[in-house]
């Protein structure tokens, strides 16, 4: 791609024709050096970063209109999607939108859509023409479960990519739009407080079920001495649950995270540890943390599904 001239370059990805006569010949263009995810365009083998690379050359080969939208623009955000929703290698397809009116892309790797895009809900990054981090989430909310809707607008919220009241107004411009019924339940629950996907979908799944809201990041302190900061906290009946991710496997983190909670239960709290398995049968979580709060306070037991 060297050869390439450096303006028809976007994140390694070039069409095809923009290419100089002398610049690639056919050969070149179909050795290993060089990958085709659709007809028209190239991307160097070497990327650094492969998956931008193929939204890049999804982006520039549907024209200078096309928009990269919904799943395709949270990836580009950094958004925390559902594991189901992470790219195999070789399965990549971008979403590229069109304004309403316009011809949807219709091409391999591509997932053509056409939207109502007024110019405050685009922007630019890295390079690419892509919804805003406001938009990307309400187009995501007809796409994923409620409880990754809220992890992706925690993290939107927390990393400053957006605020509560742009996603209060862009949820009140999509009035009927497909996805907003679940854009409009989540708003009330985001919390920028929130430090890791897991744990705003561990809260998610519990205020959903009827649990009383619990505090984000609560700074625990005994008379006067810091104790510790948790995950998750009913600070009135004195419980506490905590979102174990992968990082407190380790076997430092795992000695710290019992020193802490040693002095946590040492104060008077309960604490209640999830992991990753948790997730999968959120009921579990919702019975565990209802009887710790019924078990300390008079708060009428959540009814769970037959």
């Amino acid at each position: 791609m060297s050869k390439i001239p450096l303006e028809f370059v976007v994140n390694g990805a070039s069409l095809v024709s923009t290419l100089r006569p002398d610049a690639l010949t056919l050969a070149e263009g179909r050795t290993r050096k060089l990958i085709s995810p659709s007809r028209g365009v190239r991307y160097a083998v070497s990327v650094a970063d492969r998956g931008l690379a193929i939204a890049s050359a999804a982006s520039l080969v549907c024209g200078p209109k096309a928009v990269l939208a919904d799943v395709s623009a949270a990836r580009l955000w950094g958004l925390p999607l559902p594991p189901w929703l992470a790219v195999l290698e070789g399965t990549q397809t971008d979403t590229v939108a069109v304004a309403a009116g316009g011809v949807r892309p219709q091409r391999r790797g591509v997932r053509g859509r056409r939207l109502m895009m007024p110019d405050d809900h685009l922007t630019q990054i890295h390079r690419l023409k892509v919804t805003t981090a406001a938009r990307t989430w309400l187009d995501c909310a007809a796409l994923v479960p409620i409880e990754h809707l809220v992890a992706m607008g925690d993290f939107a919220l927390r990393s400053g990519l957006t605020s509560l009241a742009e996603l209060e107004s862009l949820v009140h411009w999509a009035h009927r739009r497909r996805g907003v019924t679940n854009a409009r339940r989540v708003i009330s629950l985001l919390d920028p407080k929130s430090e890791s996907p897991g744990e705003s979908i561990t809260r998610a799944h519990l205020v959903l079920a009827g649990i009383p809201r619990p505090q984000c990041n609560l700074e625990i302190v005994s008379d006067g001495e810091w104790i510790a900061r948790v995950d998750l906290a009913w600070s009135e009946q004195r419980v506490v649950a905590e979102y174990d991710g992968i990082v407190h496997a380790e076997d430092k983190q795992r000695r710290h995270d019992a020193t802490r909670r040693n002095l946590l239960q040492d104060q008077g709290w309960m604490v209640i540890v999830f992991t990753a398995n948790d997730l999968i049968r959120p009921w579990g979580m919702v019975a565990l943390v209802d009887s710790a709060l019924r078990s300390r306070s008079r708060i009428p037991a959540v009814n769970r599904p037959r």
